[in-house]
């Protein structure tokens, strides 16, 4: 197609062409970039239609890290939470995609008592009444164990959400997850210092079935990471 005004039905006559300049950009963590061939514009205005084709055209797109989905919906269990603390359990073998499913049992010596603040594990080891009503309305990561040392694939999830309900037995405590959305679990790897995570590229509370709690605000710190919570 040529650079050419196209006439108006009325017969109006022919507009010069002006040459411009045109940049798209979007805003967001993380970028992507490409570059298009051609770009055709059309535009309508009072003097008539005007079509220009535009030979090169950079064009940069910025996107965020994708919430796997479901989208957690604002509940009035996310507006009550408790941020000041999270709960972070590592298993294995449990599918968080059903969570109807995705209850699992914490082994007696391994309940909150490592990786944590000496503070924070006299307050809630002892899984009082009173600490268990606490720990319930903290933000939560259920997660598997990595697939390797000190990270994993691009294909493992773990679960956002909150602690249903918590029975303490003399062989272990069962914790029942209410899920309310999925996260890429490396992603979470890449955020040992932000999460309060203990570890190093080899090795992580990620590679270690167990339970702690750390004092983070873990949805502050996960929407600071690019997830929209």
């Amino acid at each position: 197609m040529s650079n050419k005004m196209l006439p108006t039905e009325s017969g109006e006559p022919d507009l010069p062409v002006v040459q411009r300049t045109y940049n798209l950009d979007q805003s967001g963590d993380g970028t992507n970039i490409g570059v298009a061939q051609s770009l055709n514009l059309i535009t309508n205005g009072e003097a008539g239609i005007q079509a220009e084709n535009i030979e090169n055209v950079n064009v940069s797109i910025s996107v965020a890290p994708p919430l796997i989905t479901p989208q957690p919906k604002v509940s009035q269990q996310m507006v009550a939470a408790d941020r000041t603390h999270y709960n972070l359990f590592v298993t294995y073998g449990v599918d968080w995609t059903k969570p109807d499913a995705a209850n699992f049992k914490i082994e007696p010596d391994r309940v909150p008592t490592g990786y944590m603040e000496d503070s924070v594990k006299a307050e809630f080891s002892t899984l009082s009444d009173e600490a268990i009503a606490r720990i319930k309305r903290f933000p939560s990561i259920f997660a598997n164990e990595n697939n390797a040392f000190g990270h994993t694939d691009e294909d493992q999830i773990l679960a956002f959400g909150f602690v249903k309900q918590i029975k303490v037995r003399r062989n272990g405590v069962m914790i029942y997850p209410d899920i309310k959305c999925y996260l890429p679990q490396q992603r979470l790897n890449e955020a040992l210092f932000e999460l309060d995570i203990s570890g190093t590229d080899s090795f992580n509370e990620f590679n270690r079935m167990h339970w702690s709690i750390k004092k983070i605000d873990l949805i502050a710190e996960l929407r600071e990471l690019g997830f929209t919570l």
